[in-house]
């Protein structure tokens, strides 16, 4: 049975694909991760994780999960297309099947991960965090506390509103908990924007 066929039987929790496309389920220390579907990957991708490794000194990777939370698990077959894209440009990808950053930051101890605003949003969205209902604090403190434990924090790079707005890290109308704000670097607009989403891009290739 190869590693891929191991991680959909449940038998390991991640792997690592590397540009010349030897697979290992030996996992990196401290990468810096971009997290996403890559359906396609495009050039905000790979500008977003060089800007952040700037700032960052990590040895970069994406990341793909087979799960999500509001999507069917991905067929084997497209998971090795869009890898096979992500490979093509020299980088390796992490495959995991961890639709959210708290299972992330559990497989990937010491992560930096790389996400964008709409990213950081539903990171703070109860909604995703029905289970980490425990004790006196809310769901999302719950799960920002797990992957505060397991030593990860975020690059969060901007983007532009429906009004050509820039909006940043600190444009948002939630405060995040104290204990969690060193959790969270901030992308500037100068160090990194993409006025492009991957939706964009689909819908002008159809």
């Amino acid at each position: 049975m190869s590693s891929i066929e191991r991680l959909y039987a449940d038998q390991i929790s991640a792997l690592v694909i590397s540009p010349n496309g030897e697979v290992s389920e030996s996992l990196p220390d401290h990468p810096l991760v971009l997290a996403g579907s890559f359906n396609p990957l495009h050039d905000g991708h790979r500008r977003m994780l060089e800007a952040a490794s700037v700032i960052v000194d990590r040895a970069p990777y994406y990341e793909i999960s087979i799960t999500n939370v509001d999507k069917p698990v991905l067929p084997q077959e497209e998971l090795e297309r869009r890898a096979a894209r992500v490979t093509s440009t020299g980088n390796s990808i992490i495959v995991t099947k961890a639709p959210r950053f708290t299972e992330k930051s559990s497989i990937l101890p010491g992560s930096m991960f790389v996400i964008g605003f709409d990213t950081y949003i539903r990171l703070m969205d109860k909604r995703y965090y029905t289970d980490h209902v425990a004790g006196e604090r809310s769901p999302v403190e719950n799960s920002l506390d797990l992957i505060f434990e397991n030593r990860c924090g975020f690059v969060v790079a901007g983007r532009v509103d429906d009004q050509n707005q820039f909006r940043g890290l600190h444009d948002v109308e939630f405060k995040v908990p104290v204990r969690y704000r060193s959790m969270f670097t901030e992308l500037t607009e100068e160090q990194f924007r993409s006025d492009l989403s991957s939706t964009e891009i689909r819908n002008q290739t159809r």
